[in-house]
C-alpha cells in the first residue's frame, strides 16, 4: 500500500512501516511530507507539555497567594510536583528554553483560568500579566514557605 494513503487510513500501520523503512535505510519508501509534519507535531507536543505544567504550577501558586486561608498539603505537593516535572522536561528538551517567554505567557493565561475555576475569586483579583519570573516559579523556597510541616 502507498505510504501516503496508509497514513490516511491506518496511522499506526503507517508509523510501523515508516520506522521499518528507516531501520532498513529504504529512503525511497519514506513518506517525507507526512514524516516532516509528524516530527513538527512532536515538537509542538513538547511545547504544549511545558505550557500545561506551567499553567498548573502558576494556577496553584496564584491560589496559594490569593487564597492563603485555604492552603493545603495538596496544593503544596502539586506545586512541588510541577516544579520537578518542569525541570525534568527542560533537562530532556533543552531547546525549549528558547520558547520560555511564550510558554510563560500561555501558561499564565491558563493558570489564571485554573485559579478562577477553583477559587471563585473574580478575574480582577489576578494581574493581567505574570507576577512571577521563571526563576521564581522553579525556586522551591518561593511562595511555599510556610509554618506547616508539609515540606519536612
Amino acid at each position: 500500500m502507498n505510504p501516503s494513503s496508509l497514513y490516511e487510513t491506518d496511522f499506526y500501520g503507517w508509523t510501523q512501516q515508516q520506522a521499518k523503512a528507516l531501520a532498513e535505510k529504504k529512503f525511497l519508501d519514506l513518506d517525507l511530507p507526512h514524516l516532516q509534519e509528524e516530527i513538527q507535531a512532536l515538537g509542538r507536543q513538547e511545547y504544549r507539555e511545558l505550557v500545561s505544567r506551567l499553567s498548573v504550577l502558576i494556577g496553584h501558586l496564584l491560589k496559594w497567594e490569593y487564597q492563603s486561608e485555604k492552603r493545603s498539603r495538596s496544593w503544596f505537593l502539586t506545586i512541588r510536583e510541577q516544579r520537578r516535572s518542569i525541570r525534568r522536561h527542560l533537562k530532556h528538551n533543552p531547546s525549549l528554553k528558547s520558547r520560555l517567554e511564550d510558554a510563560m505567557i500561555d501558561g499564565y493565561e491558563a493558570g489564571v483560568d485554573l485559579a478562577l475555576r477553583e477559587t471563585n475569586l473574580p478575574l480582577r483579583t489576578f494581574p493581567n500579566t505574570s507576577i512571577y519570573s521563571f526563576e521564581q516559579l522553579l525556586d522551591d523556597s518561593f511562595v511555599c514557605e510556610t509554618n506547616q510541616d508539609w515540606n519536612s
